[in-house]
């Protein structure tokens, strides 16, 4: 298999799909949200694409079965010199928060390099030297629990460094133990920097506020509601200064609703290749078959650049 043949190659895509809490009532258990993941991956791995994923695996499963995908598709050995430039990054990769470590032992990663990349983001340079305070403090700590979301953020900025698009379908809207639900994070993330970005409301949640909000439609009530992490961050358990990361350290939800809302369709079909019509068939489509297949049209356009 070479690189002509896998059109995608090279190109990796920031996987951010998860159940709601209305995913359920629109026919997708856990079950089915777990087959959905594999149904997207499979798509992405059949035409040379990598997977970026930001949690370890699951006691769901779902991650077993990625790797398991990926190991039936990894390209043969050897690969010409131009198959293996573009083959070089492992189909899977896993960024993981702080202070979460892998599950694999260095052995087993060793062992599963050529289709799976492990690595733990770790926290803003800033916050480093507070790394083992907060440990001994525990979760219940506000250290803890302000390192945790600040973490979380930066595992976030990871990600958008490593992909090259982002694909958001469901997600939590409340209950995250960041500043924001993750999937809403991420897609502010994706915008804020022109990273093209895929959003499907097939399974409710963040990514379907997203959906409103870039059409143009009024905030929710629920939208990134109050949580105690919001006060940790009005009065923060350490002193922060870096001016590269102030912006990480703002909480102000009717701003990202308008973030959201002034790039609209326009600058999200600005850069993720497909058209408006393309577009808001994605947002809105019922059948995860066409939601694919519109992703991989949109990719094909774009992976030129």
């Amino acid at each position: 298999m070479t690189a002509m043949t896998r059109p995608l190659a090279g190109l990796v895509v920031n996987l951010s799909v998860s159940e709601s809490g209305d995913s359920a009532a629109r026919g997708f258990p856990s079950w089915q949200v777990n087959r959905v993941t594999l149904q997207f991956v499979a798509a992405l791995f059949g035409q040379g694409a990598s997977a970026a994923f930001g949690h370890d695996w699951r006691e769901d499963g779902v991650m077993e079965a990625v790797h398991g995908f990926a190991l039936q598709v990894q390209p043969p050995i050897p690969l010409s010199p131009e198959s293996a430039e573009v083959e070089a990054e492992p189909l899977l990769r896993n960024i993981l928060p702080w202070p979460d470590v892998p599950r694999l032992s260095e052995l087993e990663q060793e062992q599963l390099r050529s289709t799976l990349k492990v690595e733990s983001a770790g926290l803003p340079e800033e916050l480093r030297q507070f790394d083992t305070d907060a440990r001994a403090a525990g979760p219940s700590s506000p250290l803890y629990g302000y390192l945790r979301a600040r973490g979380l953020t930066f595992l976030r900025h990871r990600l958008n460094d490593v992909s090259h698009v982002r694909l958001c379908v469901g997600g939590r809207r409340s209950g995250s133990q960041g500043r924001y639900p993750g999937v809403i994070e991420e897609a502010l993330l994706a915008v804020q920097q022109n990273k093209p970005l895929y959003l499907a409301s097939i399974l409710g949640g963040a990514s379907e506020q997203i959906v409103e909000a870039v059409e143009g439609k009024n905030m929710p009530g629920d939208f990134c509601e109050s949580t105690p992490i919001e006060r940790l961050y009005q009065q923060p358990p350490v002193n922060e200064t870096d001016v590269v990361t102030s912006a990480d350290r703002t909480i102000d939800r009717i701003a990202v609703w308008r973030e959201f809302a002034a790039a609209g369709r326009q600058r999200i079909a600005a850069t993720n290749g497909l058209t408006n019509e393309e577009n808001d068939e994605l947002l809105h489509t019922l059948v995860i078959e066409r939601a694919i297949e519109l992703l991989l049209t949109g990719l094909s356009r774009i992976r030129p650049a």
